[in-house]
């Protein structure tokens, strides 16, 4: 089994300019312990991962060629730093660069760059000492090194222009120097007068000009290493700019609070570089740590502290607005913190993920996608997928929160008091779940949210658990180093193991529920069955998540140094490690099917690995095929928003057809207007062509006369002058012809003279010299003699042989001097008489040059007549050729005026029928208008009696309202006699109550009546009780009496009437409503008809319209114009009454 990466969810944003184009579709970035080369458009990633030992990448650089990628990582204590050389279309290593090489102790690179010729490569070593060394990679030589200073350095960069010339920054440190074979040479520059600061990044814009940013929001331009301006444009506002990146227009930077400015070349001679647009990244106030332009610098891709990545359009950056959101995601967001929380479902391929960045996001594995993210006000400690992939469990500050996960968010179901929660789980069937609080587990129900029961036992916090496979039982492990096994029947242990000396990081048992696997601190791998451990293996790390697949042979792990391991059963010991994350592994799970294994780091990178067996195929386990669920969950407020938007928007496109069908008639209308103008003005046009046609057909005539009678003028002069020019020059050409031939013959003859002369001169000097030398010969001969005659007596004659032969070669020396000057002379004068005739030979030469000089001259001046013949010939060729288009021209427009004239005259005929079916449309037009002029009178009789009507409507409303207001004053009387009444009786049930008490009081004194004092006092109490004022007694008021009973019948008998009366008149006004309506829907069916009947006639007119074209042939659409013209008014007339039946009709 192996573990191969088939997707990774982040990015480490803390590394220098770590994001660059391959492509304009592929992006490369660090994530994990990765380098990530993604491709856009495929969707796909592959992955350089890191070196064996390495402890996570330090610095990344790409060649300008884009072919080369240089990855620097972070070796081990005691180890030498490396920078590792990749082919970026093969991913396969090329050359690896140690420190080593120059005695070096640092154990990482801080950064890098490469030349414009991708031949070298620069490297800034990291602390103590902070050395640059230059690199010929190729051959893996070093170059040069130099030691920078004791602060920390940012960047460093080749000239893009000059490869021998280098720029750093850093903490205080802007400096410029050259490469030369052994030494990097420091440049002359100064920042002037400016006081040191942290120089966090910097471009090269042109062969000597660099731009530099400060931690204080300052651009710097600088040229030739010396300070030239700080730009006034920039923010400088006390926060840093981390990033930038050079154009061709000019250069963009990256500052705090998601801002990113564009400057452009200014043409203003106090600024080098203008401001022109600054946008912000909208919802992500952190800084921008990395930008890179695309290879065309149509896009901009810039990296946020975040590690979120977006994309801007840079080529279009003009018309972008400042204050809109312009950014787009590359791909997707990531987490920006560690995550803390993972699992995966049963029936969706869905991941849930939690991070300490307050958000909660659902990966989407088998798209790799983001499905949902939603960011909350807390930290979010743990998260749990039930199986149904519907909900999900988190583990926040304050609360545990039980929420729905919706088509588009993620809503709070139920809250539950647990606070921090670090630990949840649901259960395989999603029946119940299981959190941890402290050193305590509480289980719950998933469905009525209520406390199952509670697992108490550990005495630290627990740090993991997990359900067996039938959920009958539950595995918890803590920081006390204890493993406990629960029974969920009851909620008490089955078994448990305790090692004090251990923490314990995660625990997980069997599919068969039999065995228990635990890590912890010890650096151990325990087998743990019965309450026994059974078997221990050292990990030699320390481990913090481990996950069982569901087949049960393979034990994944995830260790403190981000690797993940993989343990075949039966264990061992023995494991495939494979690098992952750069920082300590969080969280570890399986998908259900065990085709993908999930982990997630501190780094806020989740990777996603294939399970592949040792043939590459994938281990997915066989299990009866169960397509993934597509429900999902909706609440019914934003299906119903939905539903009514959707009505909304209907019924707006029902508007909006009706709309348009109104605008095309409108249109059709106004076109068939256009059209008759149209035509009318080509007529005209037709017209004024013809006039103007037969003046052209005129002028033409004219000027073929004339230039046929100038042509034959050209032509006889033409020939005349060619006759005499041809006659004029063969004559001169004959005469010198005959005087070079003249020339030639006495040029000859006399180097034919000279030629003797010398010939007899050279035969007498060689006869001289043959006899002056043939002379002393013989002397020579002679003396040569005397010498062999005298040589016997040598040696007593030497003294007069030296004297003879002194005197002898005297005289021979003086008769050669005589001789050589004589001869000498004789040669001087013949040279002289050589020099002579070659004055004379050169003086006849210019002459023949001279007169070969005229010849040529004269050629020249022939074949310039020549030329100018020719221009003349082609002159009148060209004209010929006009004459030729012209006539040409002249057919094709008689041709056209032929095609016009025909045209016309069908033209003629067609208006002739048209004009007979204009005749007998207008008298179809007049029989309609007649037809309808009966229903017009009816219409408007008709709508005098509605007006009728309505007058007789509005008077039985103006008595109705009378009779309402006669009703409501006699309502008013009658609520008053009411509440009269209501008093009266008030009273007489006070006097009743009263009389009631004093027949009971005179009951009690008819008892003492045989006690008289009593009795007295009695009557007494009863006369202060009853008794307030004095009595009068006076006789009833008979006529009062009568006047009221009287009054009293008046009012009933005119209450009745009334009531009699509004019966009567509501019943005739009811009974007039009813009429009217009846007569208004009689009146609306007519009017019905009459429309049915005008559209009938309409269909009819159309109808009849294709036959009369058919009739006509080629002219149907000019005739369906002319009828449709014809039907005009008496549609419009059709379409103004329908508007006047609308308008006087009021709605029922």
């Amino acid at each position: 089994m192996e573990l191969v990466p088939a997707q990774v969810f982040g990015v480490r944003a803390s590394l220098k300019d770590h994001i660059w184009y391959i492509n304009e579709q592929t992006v490369l970035y660090p994530a994990g312990s990765h380098v990530v080369v993604s491709s856009l458009d495929q969707k796909l990633q592959r992955f350089i991962p890191c070196t064996e030992r390495s402890e996570g990448i330090t610095a990344i650089a790409v060649s300008p060629n884009r072919k080369l990628v240089a990855v620097a990582e972070l070796a081990p204590d005691g180890e030498p730093a490396t920078a590792t050389v990749y082919d970026v279309a093969t991913l396969k290593r090329k050359k690896v660069l140690s420190a080593a090489a120059a005695n070096l102790a640092t154990r990482e690179f801080a950064c890098m760059a490469f030349s414009a010729d991708s031949k070298g490569l620069i490297t800034q070593g990291g602390s103590p000492d902070w050395t640059l060394l230059h690199w010929h990679w190729e051959k893996g030589k070093l170059g040069a090194a130099s030691k920078q200073s004791t602060a920390p350095i940012f960047q460093c960069s080749f000239n893009p222009y000059d490869s021998s010339v280098v720029c750093v920054t850093g903490d205080g440190v802007c400096r410029f120097m050259r490469v030369t074979d052994q030494l990097l040479k420091p440049l002359p520059g100064a920042m002037g007068k400016r006081e040191p600061q942290g120089y966090l990044c910097h471009a090269w814009l042109s062969e000597d000009r660099v731009v530099v940013a400060t931690d204080a929001g300052d651009l710097l331009v600088l040229e030739a290493g010396e300070l030239k301006a700080a730009l006034n444009s920039a923010p400088a506002d006390g926060a840093p700019i981390d990033s930038i990146a050079a154009y061709s227009k000019g250069f963009v930077c990256g500052a705090d609070d998601g801002m990113v400015y564009v400057y452009e070349k200014s043409e203003d001679g106090k600024e080098f570089y203008k401001r022109t647009k600054s946008f912000r990244v909208e919802g992500n106030p952190v800084r921008v740590m990395s930008l890179a332009t695309s290879p065309s610098e149509e896009q901009l891709v810039c990296s946020l502290e975040n590690a979120q990545i977006f994309v801007l359009p840079l080529s279009n950056v003009e018309i972008l607005k400042e204050e809109e959101m312009n950014f787009e995601l590359l791909t997707h967001s990531f987490h920006g913190r560690a995550i803390t929380g993972l699992d995966t479902c049963v029936r969706k391929p869905l991941v849930a993920t939690c991070s300490m960045d307050k958000s909660v996001r659902i990966w989407n594995y088998q798209d790799m996608t983001t499905d949902i993210h939603k960011t909350f006000n807390e930290e979010v400690y743990s998260v749990s997928f039930h199986p149904s992939g519907l909900h999900v469990l988190a583990g926040f500050a304050d609360k545990l929160r039980l929420m729905n996960v919706l088509i588009d968010d993620i809503r709070t179901y139920k809250e539950f008091a647990v606070k921090a929660c670090r630990e949840c789980q649901f259960s395989n069937g999603g029946q119940s779940f299981a959190a941890v609080n402290g050193n305590s587990i509480q289980i719950y129900s998933s469905y009525t949210c209520e406390n199952l029961g509670n697992l108490r036992g550990h005495s630290s916090k627990v740090r993991s658990i997990c359900w067996t496979r039938d959920d009958s039982r539950l595995v918890s492990c803590g920081m006390d180093g204890a493993v406990y096994e629960w029974q969920l029947r009851d909620f008490k242990r089955a078994s448990e193991n305790v090692l004090k000396l251990c923490s314990y990081t995660c625990a997980v048992c069997t599919p068969d529920s039999r065995l228990i696997y635990a890590v912890g601190t010890d650096l151990k791998l325990k087998e743990i069955a019965e309450s026994n451990i059974n078997r221990d293996f050292d990990t030699g790390a320390i481990i913090n998540q481990i996950a069982l697949s569901n087949s049960g042979r393979v034990l994944f792990a995830g260790t403190e140094a981000g690797t993940l391991r993989l343990y075949r059963f039966p264990l061992t010991g023995e494991y495939a490690e494979v690098r992952a994350h750069s920082a300590p592994v969080t969280r570890l799970r399986v998908s259900p099917d065990d085709a993908f294994v999930f982990s997630v780091a501190e780094d806020a990178s989740f990777f996603v690995f294939d399970l592949r067996d040792k043939d590459g195929r994938s281990a997915q386990l066989v299990r009866e095929s169960v397509a993934f669920a597509e429900e999902t969950l909706v609440t019914r407020s934003d299906l119903e928003e939905k539903t009514q938007a959707m009505a909304e928007l209907k019924q707006k496109v029902e508007e909006l057809t009706m709309q348009g069908e109104y605008q095309l008639r409108l249109k059709d209308m106004t076109y068939s207007e256009k059209l008759k103008e149209a035509s009318d003005h080509f007529n005209a046009e037709l017209e004024e062509a013809k006039r103007e046609y037969d003046m052209l057909m005129q002028s033409r005539d004219t000027l073929e006369v004339e230039y046929e009678d100038k042509l034959k003028q050209l032509e006889d002069r033409h020939t005349q002058q060619t006759q005499q020019l041809e006659a004029q020059y063969q004559q001169k050409i004959m005469m010198e012809v005959e005087r070079y031939q003249a020339l030639v013959t006495e040029k000859d003859v006399m180097n034919e003279k000279w030629e003797e002369k010398l010939g007899v001169t050279s035969e007498e000097h060689e006869n001289t010299l043959h006899s002056v030398t043939e002379e002393y010969d013989g002397r020579l001969r002679h003396e040569a003699s005397i010498l062999e005659r005298e040589q016997a007596e040598k040696s007593a004659l030497i003294a007069e042989f030296e004297e003879t032969r002194g005197q002898l070669e005297e005289d021979v020396d003086r008769e050669i001097e005589e001789l050589r000057e004589k001869y000498e002379a004789r040669l001087a004068s013949e040279g002289e008489a050589a020099l002579r005739l070659k004055g004379e030979n050169g003086i006849m030469r210019k002459k023949f040059t001279a007169l070969q000089k005229d010849i040529e001259d004269q050629k020249d001046e022939i074949s310039g007549l020549f030329a100018s013949k020719k221009a003349l010939h082609e002159h009148i060729a060209s004209l010929e050729k006009d004459i030729v288009s012209l006539k040409k021209e002249i057919r094709e427009r008689d041709e056209t005026i032929g095609d016009k004239e025909k045209r016309i005259y069908d033209l003629k005929k067609k208006n002739q029928e048209l004009e007979k079916f204009k005749f007998v449309l207008d008298y179809k037009i007049k029989e309609l208008k007649k037809q309808i002029e009966p229903r017009e009178v009816e219409v408007v009789e008709m709508k005098e009696q509605i007006k009728q009507m309505d007058g007789e409507l509005e008077r039985a409303h103006k008595n109705s309202s009378a009779l309402e207001l006669t009703i409501s004053a006699q309502k008013l009387k009658l609520e008053g006699m009411q509440r009269e009444i209501r008093a009266q009786r008030t009273k007489i049930g006070e006097c009743e109550s009263s009389s009631d008490m004093m027949c009971r009081e005179l009951y009690d004194c008819v008892q003492l009546i045989q006690d008289p004092k009593a009795l007295k006092a009695a009557v007494n109490q009863m006369y202060q009780r009853h008794v307030a004022t004095a009595v009068v007694t006076h006789a009833a008021d008979t006529e009062v009496a009568s006047e009221h009973a009287r009054q009293r019948e008046c009012l009933e008998k005119s209450v009745e009437s009334l009531k009699r009366k509004l019966n009567k008149n509501m019943e005739l006004h009811r009974a007039d409503n009813q009429r009217m309506m009846q007569e208004n829907v009689a009146l609306i069916n007519e009017i019905n008809e009459l429309r049915r009947e005008i559209k009938a006639l309409k269909a009819t007119q159309v109808a009849s319209g294709p036959r009369h074209k058919g009739g006509v042939g080629s002219d149907r659409s000019f005739g369906s114009r002319g009828m449709r013209g014809g039907l005009e008014d008496a549609f419009l007339d059709a379409a103004s009454f329908r508007s006047d039946s609308r308008e006087e009709l009021p709605p029922l």
